[in-house]
């Protein structure tokens, strides 16, 4: 008798806790939900609040790897290129393009209808180099003797002093030990010609150089 009371005591005691947890897991699934739909409540009005303009949020700096050319004068454009952009290590690298065609780094300087580049060397990581504007560049103010039929011909003249009656659309360059008055059109066969090693952009020499230049847009 004592034993069939207490399975039964037993059997009353199982259920109730049965109750007590099935009531428990109810309450605690209504107040998640509760709690979801308070949250969802205040995302969208953080999400107005913001697209009202009543909250600002700072946002993560985008940096362009490339920028577009710069025109310096006409058929002449300055192209900059990027490493580690952003960073204290930003390096800026500097391309010159006349009339189509990209000058490799071998010219110290050069002017072209009047406007003057100029080459750089970083000694760092971060820092400038290649080719950038220098209004100190300029052609040389003493002239010589005009071209001659066969340097119109070659379309370019070896010389310190500018020839008399200079086409205003010849490159005047100079590399480290010369320089020389070169037809636009005649530039590219003049490097080849003349053989020029290349300059260091970043204190030991290079077989190229490091970065290519963005192609042209299309027009």
């Amino acid at each position: 008798m004592k034993r069939k009371h207490f399975l039964i005591a037993a059997a009353l005691l199982l259920f109730t806790l049965y109750l007590v947890g099935t009531v428990w897991a109810l309450d605690s699934s209504l107040d998640s939900g509760a709690a979801d739909e308070d949250f969802s409540a205040i995302e969208k009005e953080l999400e107005k609040a913001i697209q009202e303009g009543k909250i600002s949020i700072p946002s993560r700096p985008s940096f362009e790897e490339n920028e577009g050319p710069t025109e310096l004068c006409e058929g002449m454009s300055h192209w900059v290129t990027y490493s580690a952009k952003g960073s204290r290590s930003e390096a800026r690298h500097g391309f010159i393009e006349i009339e189509g065609y990209t000058v490799p780094d071998v010219f110290t300087s050069l002017v072209y209808r009047g406007t003057g580049v100029t080459f750089s060397t970083r000694s760092y990581h971060w820092g400038n180099d290649g080719y950038w504007p220098d209004a100190t560049a300029a052609m040389p103010g003493e002239e010589g003797p005009a071209l001659s039929e066969k340097d119109k011909e070659t379309g370019w003249k070896i010389a310190e002093k500018r020839p008399s009656g200079l086409p205003e659309d010849w490159v005047y360059v100079k590399w480290n030990d010369g320089s020389a008055f070169v037809a636009p059109d005649r530039l590219e066969d003049f490097v080849k010609k003349m053989k020029l090693p290349l300059i260091p952009r970043e204190g030991s020499p290079l077989e190229k150089p490091l970065k290519e230049l963005p192609p042209a847009a299309s027009t």
